[in-house]
């Protein structure tokens, strides 16, 4: 059994995604995992390396503007996880979110609705990440003939604490853009501190500002008002390369000829409330209602509790909601429940009868008959039928097995198979 150490930042949003990817690989490889919080100074990595004698570790504590001494790690392999690889070591092997073909997927979702004028929003500190997204954003607006408005956090260094410093700024910013406009921010925290400048200035969104963040982080996207529209990237994809890369250095040592560092893309744009108009929902009312059973559906919500965003008659309201979806409120809020009991069945161990409670049904019977009405299929034969596919995807040979519905094989991430295993040296 190799011991692997991994060191990361629990409180980053992206945390669990990448662990899970790493324990994905781990089990097949049978790795003992041990994770450290937060980045470690020289002593204490020498002193853990003493301690545990492990065969390579994984640095997923990026993202910050880090400087990391090599020397410390001898010539254990190490693989680097979202480090800004200006700051890596020479020849340092590393796996990093590509922050550009997010900045495209952004710019699409907002392009392909009609907009024409566009505005990014960095972070606040210097971020590798951030610069990249704001260039590719910028490039892609020049690229399609937009008009990009340009912004920047000058002046924040005096006065009042961070966040209003930040909240001045945004103010004195946002109502310079024309209307409407479409903005990406540098990730979800910054675009939610952009939706409470907009909020207190009474500029509305999605009608004049529509806003996409980058993590859908759900704790922030979910609490603003409207809630955030975010590109999701597959950082579950990342710890599983991450972890491909180590053991295919551990076994192949100085005869490693892969690729040095890698990158992994987003998966998708999760659409909310930030950028419904913009997504073809002219009617307020709708994307208001479209939000409400979002958010929701699985807490018992009806479909008279969505009515009263409209304040107009009940028919003239079902109307304006069918004319905009092609489907009732009630098959949306229904959509929304099957969604959650078809995620709960695929991804958990929850006992059947609990389900029901988590996706909005009043008793387990008729969440049973309403899956079976929806579906064809017992919620039993469902999770069979997806642990099945699940179990198969991993008796795989190979470590390059996927994650369901992932769409980039890893299988030739590696010049050589990792089958040919060297002993372990004490």
């Amino acid at each position: 059994m190799r011991i692997i150490i991994y060191f990361q930042y629990q409180s980053k949003t992206n945390a669990s995604d990448k662990y899970g990817g790493i324990q994905e690989i781990a089990h097949k490889l049978n790795w003992h995992v041990r994770v450290h919080e937060g980045l470690p100074d020289a002593k204490t990595i020498r002193e853990l390396i003493a301690f545990w004698n492990p065969d390579g570790m994984i640095f997923a504590c990026g993202g910050t503007a880090v400087t990391v001494d090599s020397s410390v790690f001898g010539k254990l392999p190490v693989v680097f996880f979202d480090h800004d690889p200006s700051r890596l070591p020479a020849g340092a092997f590393s796996v990093s979110h590509d922050s550009s073909a997010t900045a495209r997927m952004a710019f699409k979702e907002l392009a392909l609705a009609g907009a024409n004028d566009f505005a990014y929003i960095p972070y606040p500190e210097k971020r590798f990440w951030s610069d990249e997204r704001g260039r590719a954003f910028a490039d892609a607006v020049r690229l399609n003939g937009g008009r990009m408005r340009k912004f920047s956090w000058g002046g924040l260094d005096a006065g009042d604490s961070a966040a209003i410093r930040r909240q001045r700024v945004l103010r004195k910013f946002l109502p310079t853009l024309p209307r409407p406009c479409a903005l990406m921010a540098a990730n979800d925290r910054i675009a939610a501190e952009v939706l409470a400048a907009a909020e207190s200035l009474q500029i509305r969104v999605p009608h004049d500002l529509a806003v996409v963040g980058v993590d859908n982080a759900k704790d922030i996207c979910e609490s603003t008002a409207p809630t955030l529209s975010s590109v999701r990237p597959d950082f579950y994809a990342g710890g599983r390369m991450a972890a491909i890369m180590l053991e295919a250095m551990i076994v192949n040592g100085k005869s490693f000829r892969g690729e040095r560092r890698m990158t992994f893309g987003p998966l998708e744009v999760v659409r909310r409330a930030s950028t419904h108009l913009l997504g073809g929902f002219a009617d307020s009312s709708v994307a208001a209602a479209l939000d409400m059973i979002r958010r929701k559906s699985c807490e018992g919500l009806k479909a008279a509790d969505v009515l009263k965003a409209f304040r107009c008659p009940r028919r003239q309201a079902e109307i304006r909601f069918r004319k905009a979806t092609d489907h009732s409120i009630l098959e949306e809020i229904h959509a929304v429940r099957l969604a959650r009991a078809k995620e709960l069945l695929e991804n958990s161990d929850m006992q059947l009868e609990a389900i029901a409670g988590f996706c909005g049904f009043e008793t387990p019977n008729a969440l049973r008959k309403f899956f079976s009405a929806q579906t064809g299929m017992t919620m039993g034969a469902w999770r069979k039928k997806h642990a099945t596919a699940l179990a198969k995807a991993r008796s795989n040979d190979s470590p390059y097995h996927h994650r369901p519905h992932h769409s980039e094989p890893l299988s030739n991430a590696f010049k050589y198979p990792l089958a040919k295993r060297r002993p372990r040296v004490k």
